[in-house]
């Protein structure tokens, strides 16, 4: 056996080395190709192919093309025709090109065209007369070109840094072949297809069966084998003694077609059918249900494969998808985790099998897929047939070689095969498209653009033509967000879109992995949008300034208008004091009852005014009282007292004291029957001729006048 497992391999690696090319990819017009008559290809430092066609130019963005203006105004006219094309470096950026008739030069920094002038530099004449930098079919690609059947189709050839072979064709656009790699095999071998599709059964050497159909056997740690087959039986069979025994048969009414078992521990073991599974206690004989069905069957209870791991991971595969589950092995608890695998190219899984690194592989209805430690969808561009594999046909071979089944075939390989050259190539951002037009840019200056420049598009690659499919890529713009985004490559290429971006400074940050890989070294592109006008910083020191001025405007309009209004309630409440020294001043002169409530207009005044009045009347009959002595009770100056009474009641304080005698004496008069000359003495005056000339002046009446008018 371990000599027929030699020859399998040794047939691989022939076939491998034999068919390294193929999977031939083809580039047309379809794919943005100007014309498939391809006559250059040039590699640019950052691993994209700039195609010339006959004049027309275009460059890769993954397995795509995107044309590349170049107008003849641009070029420099040969003198003389040339049979050849060719290309020359100057420095590192920029790239002249020579075709049958002109010469072009390429800035590789930019991805634009230059225009030349009239003279071409001195020291490019040589490269301008076709005495250097043409390009030659290499003697080492002709036997590759004819093996492909293209040696009269070829145009022109190249290597790209990944190995890859670009053959330019005359009308069938480009071939690219990957490099060579070991791929795998697919073969028709009917005792390899017996031992794949056996694996999962028992190794003991069984007695003549008394069942028919059997759909798997299983060794148990007791010694015993757990069969099933097709008639909803489970039965134990002890090899050396020939004895079966059957599980009860009413326990296993709801399962129909058994079609699998994977022991769990010493005591229990799941087994699995196309209309559900059960935990069975292979020591009672019971069976119990299977807690992660509760799970699983939300999406399908047609369970197809199951597989153990040495950690206690369950691996279910079923009709529509990937579950892995840890069962406590007691049984007791109800507690376990189940998880749905993501991100398969197809979620029906057939088979599932460990690698010699205890990786976990499954067949499914189009294809492989490796799970851990990371999902990777291999496809026919690996050399993996993308047909349905066999339902619990797969099997790890002791030189490590990983075989599944389908159909009347088996395909064989070792990890290593499809996973070589895995490593991520630096990620490059291809093109900027701002609001839908492309953008010429330079990945080591900022974009600037203008506030309604801000719908950004951008597409980006590790430019890895030879494993384009396994690339995973993420983005995020710094200055916006933190998270990272997915981007699901399309065609060798991702792409990142971001509308209405507000004004501000940004990078986009971009990266790329390998499925086996850590994320490779970021690219960074700063963008700049600029603010409106209305939002610049001199606009916004205009907008200070004119809002300083309206403040300012406001602010005066504010204190004019609060003065004006000050102003009028000053004038109010002059013309109020004026009014009420008047009626004061009235009150006075009218009434013979002198009212310090009355004459005064505040409290202070009317005090003053008591106080007064006071003084004078304790001084009544003291003709010798006097303005100094009225000042010395209210204790005020003589001129201090002088302006209070000017200012209350317009008068001197002289007159005040002869008003008040006055106005004693006409109440006296009214009042009394006195004689007018000992009311005369009474109120201070010194003779009664006196008082009677000062009566009249006040009252316009002689005092016996008064009291004979009042007494009516």
């Amino acid at each position: 056996m371990m000599f027929r497992n030699t020859l399998i391999i040794a047939a691989i690696v022939f076939v491998m080395a034999d068919a390294g090319y193929a999977q031939i990819r083809r580039w047309t017009t379809a794919d943005g190709l100007p014309t498939n008559e391809v006559r250059q290809i040039v590699e640019l430092g950052n691993g994209q192919m700039l195609v010339g066609c006959e004049g027309q130019y275009c460059l890769t963005v993954g397995e795509s093309f995107v044309p590349v203006e170049c107008h003849r105004a641009d070029a420099v006219r040969l003198d003389r025709f040339s049979s050849r094309y060719g290309h020359l470096w100057q420095g590192d950026s920029l790239l002249w090109l020579h075709d049958l008739y002109r010469l072009y030069l390429f800035d590789a920094r930019t991805r634009t065209f230059r225009t030349i002038g009239n003279e071409i530099p001195a020291q490019m004449h040589d490269f301008a007369s076709g005495k250097i930098g043409m390009e030659f079919m290499s003697d080492v690609h002709r036997p590759t070109i004819d093996s492909v059947g293209l040696r009269d189709q070829c145009m022109t050839a190249t290597t790209d840094r990944q190995g890859g072979l670009w053959i330019g064709t005359r009308d069938q656009g480009i071939a690219y072949l990957p490099p060579r790699r070991q791929r795998p095999l697919t073969l028709h071998d009917d005792s390899l297809m017996h031992r794949v599709r056996s694996a999962l059964n028992s190794r003991a050497t069984l007695p003549q069966l008394p069942y028919r159909h059997i759909n798997f056997t299983c060794d148990l740690p007791d010694g015993r084998v757990l069969i099933g087959h097709d008639l909803n039986r489970l039965s134990y069979c002890r090899p050396e003694q020939a004895e079966f025994t059957s599980v009860e048969q009413r326990a296993l009414a709801n399962y129909r077609n058994l079609v699998g078992v994977v022991p769990i521990d010493g005591r229990w073991a799941v087994v699995y059918s196309q209309n559900g599974a059960f935990m069975l206690d292979i020591k009672s004989d019971t069976i119990a249900g299977f807690p992660p069905a509760r799970d699983i069957e939300t999406w399908t209870d047609k369970y197809n494969c199951m597989l153990l791991g040495r950690d206690g991971t369950l691996w279910v595969g079923t009709q529509d998808g990937l579950f892995k589950t840890r069962l406590i092995p007691s049984m007791e608890v109800d507690e376990y985790q189940c998880e749905r695998i993501g991100q398969l190219s197809n979620n029906c899984i057939r088979s599932l099998v460990f690698d010699a690194d205890g990786r976990v592989w499954a067949g499914t209805s189009c294809g492989i897929s490796r799970i851990t430690p990371t999902v990777i969808n291999f496809m026919a561009d690996d050399g993996i047939p993308e047909v349905s594999m066999m339902e619990r046909a797969a099997m790890l071979l002791s030189d490590s070689t990983i075989v599944f089944a389908h159909g009347s075939r088996c395909t064989m390989f070792r990890p290593e095969w499809l996973l070589a050259d895995a490593g991520t190539s630096p990620v490059q951002l291809l093109t900027l498209a701002v609001n839908g037009s492309s953008r010429i840019f330079e990945a080591d200056r900022p974009l600037s653009l203008a506030y309604d420049e801000n719908y950004v598009t951008a597409r980006f690659s590790t430019l890895d033509f030879a494993r384009t499919m396994h690339t995973r890529y993420r983005y995020r713009l710094n200055g916006l967000e933190r998270q990272w985004h997915d981007a699901r490559p399309v065609k060798g290429y991702a792409e990142a879109a971001y509308t209405a971006l507000p004004p501000g400074n940004y990078t986009l940050e971009l990266q790329a992995a390998s499925a086996d890989g850590a994320w490779g070294t970021s690219a960074l592109q700063t963008i700049v949008i600029r603010p409106p006008f209305w939002l610049t910083w001199w606009a916004k020191a205009i907008y200070g300034l004119i809002g300083l001025v309206a403040l300012v405007v406001l602010v005066g309009y504010y204190i004019a208008r609060r003065l004006a209004a000050l102003e009028r309630d000053n004038d109010d409440r002059v013309n109020r004091l004026f009014e009420m020294r008047e009626e004061a001043r009235h009150q006075f002169a009218e009434s013979t009852n002198i009212d310090p409530t009355k004459i005064g207009i505040n409290l202070e005044e009317e005090n003053l005014v008591a106080a007064m009045l006071r003084a004078i009347e304790a001084h009544m009959a003291d003709s010798e009282y006097g303005v100094d002595e009225l000042a010395s009770d209210v204790a005020m100056s003589r001129s201090k007292l002088y302006d209070r009474l000017r200012n209350i009641l317009g008068c001197s304080p002289a007159d005040f004291i002869r008003n008040v005698r006055l106005k004693r004496a006409a109440r006296m008069l009214t009042e009394t029957q006195l004689p007018i000359a000992e009311i005369s003495v009474r109120v201070g005056f010194g003779t009664t001729r006196n008082f009677s000339t000062q009566f009249k002046k006040m009252f316009g009446l002689l005092p016996s006048e008064y009291r004979g008018r009042e007494s009516r």
